[in-house]
């Protein structure tokens, strides 16, 4: 399922030895003016508040990275990162001098994507071309990307294909879950201690989850796959944000480069406990500088070093009041 090193059978390759997405380049594209970001080929955690364009991010990164030059691109950019009905305008940036914007991905072994996106028409539409569909691209494979929350993921071709696996980390998925998925009479399934659930029964966590261990039974999620999974608070509970954490850490080990968005201080936490020094994860602060009106970042391989994160922000002050009612009802006549 994983690929292994010739030299040493137990050691799954990094994405580093097969090639990583290690720039990300969007200049005056949707929320962003102009953003660089270097990624780790392990475990990336965005961070930031509300509308600093973390789940914007991720859906022009899976744009860009799953995009086919000989389909309709403005499309292809349009239904992924922009709602139904959303103008095709809004793909670029909000200034109004602005009618052309691009996205550029390059992996570490200098092979890039670069889309340039250009506003005209009467009808202020917005057209996607690929500047380099024929050279410089193939380490960035069409195939290699899965997102979350996306459940439009096809699982029919997966049907009658499942292998048994006893892969550590398929049983550290199907224990989260809990149960195995199984496909009957053409639908999926989760068996576990107390019978079988319909796809639809489980919950949305344990469908993500199921869908992850479909992908790694299968063999898609290899060293150099990418992860993009947006804002996993919203389905899982705190209790399962530990285990979250760890499945992308152990993802990121094998050689599986995992990017999160999330505003969850408990995930944050998580990340930072479990993580050892040489994973290789990097967390990146996403704010919005006032004083230049754009979006920018700072990066740290360790949460502390963060000098901007709302999370922790919220969490000293919930502390400090709760301390100060705590105090005032002991010392109150």
């Amino acid at each position: 399922m994983t690929e292994r090193n010739g030299k040493n059978p137990d050691r799954t390759r990094s994405p580093g030895e097969v090639g990583f997405l290690r720039t990300v380049h969007l200049l005056g594209v949707g929320a962003f003016s102009d953003l660089c970001l270097e990624l780790s080929p392990g475990l990336n955690v965005l961070t930031g508040m509300n509308g600093t364009g973390k789940s914007q991010f991720l859906t022009f990164v899976r744009a860009g990275l799953t995009a086919n030059s000989r389909g309709v691109l403005s499309n292809h950019f349009s239904a992924i990162v922009l709602r139904p009905k959303d103008p095709s305008v809004l793909l670029l940036h909000r200034s109004d001098t602005s009618r052309r914007g691009s996205l550029i991905l390059e992996d570490s072994k200098g092979e890039y994507r670069e889309f340039v996106l250009h506003k005209g028409g009467r009808k202020g539409g917005v057209s996607v071309s690929q500047e380099n569909a024929d050279r410089g691209s193939g380490g960035l494979r069409r195939g290699s990307v899965l997102s979350f929350p996306d459940e439009s993921e096809s699982w029919e071709p997966l049907s009658g294909k499942l292998r048994p696996s006893r892969s550590a980390l398929v049983r550290q998925v199907e224990k989260v879950i809990p149960g195995r998925v199984c496909f009957r009479n053409g639908s999926l399934w989760i068996k576990n201690g107390r019978g079988w659930s319909r796809w639809g029964q489980v919950s949305p966590a344990s469908r993500q989850l199921g869908l992850l261990s479909l992908f790694l039974r299968q063999g898609a999620l290899v060293p150099g796959s990418i992860l993009l999974w947006d804002s996993p608070e919203g389905v899982f509970g705190p209790l399962l944000l530990g285990d979250l954490a760890s499945l992308c850490l152990s993802l990121s080990r094998r050689g599986v480069q995992v990017v999160v968005a999330t505003r969850d201080y408990v995930f944050l936490k998580e990340v930072d406990l479990w993580q050892k020094d040489n994973d290789g994860v990097r967390y990146h602060a996403f704010f919005r500088d006032d004083r230049l009106d754009k979006i920018c970042t700072e990066s740290s391989p360790r949460l502390s070093g963060l000098s901007r994160n709302p999370a922790s922000d919220a969490l000293r002050s919930l502390l400090d009041r709760d301390i100060e009612r705590a105090m005032d009802s002991r010392w109150s006549p």
